[in-house]
């Protein structure tokens, strides 16, 4: 395998704050024996001329790209979760308190019915998880296939500016099977969420086997998944996309927004 490096430089505030957090976690996981290799590796940073911080990292060059979910694939992110966990409740999980954050601060710039939907939903997730107590562990933030490299079953995953500690153990695996379908112009329906939740479970069950994974847990892991994804993308413009025909907007967020509307239609019930 031949390394190269690679300069990345931010061309604004926020792109110094992305940096600044991927610099961070690549520091902090290159010692996790069981991700070595699998990582850049952050050789340099700095500030230019312009006052804009750069990092400079190694890129692996020749490995493949794949839309598969693989084995590799689980293994990797059952390392990169076991690297940083916290077995706690949901009510005071730091997934949870983002979401809570994100909520208050689009208050009052978005229309009261469409914030009243995004909080009834999360106050589903509170029920749904009230007496669950579960891994939340260390995301990626990004895991799509154009920012992993694999082969055989070893990967190399790039991008680590979105990173966070204490997600929910199934965002980066219903990413991976969302935003790929969602950007490529494919319906992302409650039939197809179904078929990501099981294999998100399957991910589940193999990887953190010492804790209880029923249906009704899966599902509202995964509205905090849609949930935390929409509001990622909404918070910068402090406006949803929320199925106004008119304003076509950002595909992934109206599939996002789409299925918290209709969480009825996929969300296991409390049989």
């Amino acid at each position: 395998m031949v390394t190269y490096s690679l300069v990345k430089t931010a061309s604004d505030e926020a792109g110094d704050c992305q940096l600044a957090r991927e610099a961070q976690w690549l520091r902090e996981l290159a010692d996790v024996r069981s991700l070595e290799g699998q990582l850049p590796r952050l050789l340099d940073e700095g500030t230019n001329a312009q006052g804009r911080r750069f990092l400079v990292m190694s890129v692996a060059q020749g490995w493949g790209e794949t839309r598969a979910f693989t084995a590799g694939h689980e293994r990797f992110l059952s390392n990169l979760g076991k690297a940083r966990f916290r077995s706690t409740d949901f009510e005071v999980s730091g997934c949870s308190e983002q979401i809570s954050q994100s909520l208050s601060r689009l208050d009052g710039c978005v229309p009261a019915a469409t914030l009243e939907t995004l909080r009834e939903a999360y106050h589903d997730c509170e029920t749904a998880l009230l007496y669950w107590t579960g891994p939340y562990v260390l995301s990626q933030g990004d895991f799509a296939p154009w920012n992993i490299r694999s082969l055989g079953l070893q990967l190399f995953v790039y991008e680590w500016g979105s990173a966070r500690s204490e997600a929910s153990p199934l965002d980066d695996v219903l990413h991976y099977l969302i935003v790929q379908r969602a950007l490529h112009g494919r319906s992302v329906n409650a039939r197809f969420l179904v078929s990501a939740m099981k294999r998100a479970h399957e991910f589940a069950l193999a990887a953190y086997p010492d804790w209880t994974w029923r249906a009704q847990v899966i599902g509202a892991l995964t509205l905090v998944y849609l949930l935390g994804a929409l509001l990622h993308h909404s918070l910068p413009a402090r406006r949803v996309d929320d199925g106004d025909p008119v304003d076509l907007g950002d595909p992934l967020v109206r599939s996002y927004w789409n299925l918290i509307q209709k969480r009825s239609a996929w969300m296991p019930g409390n049989d």
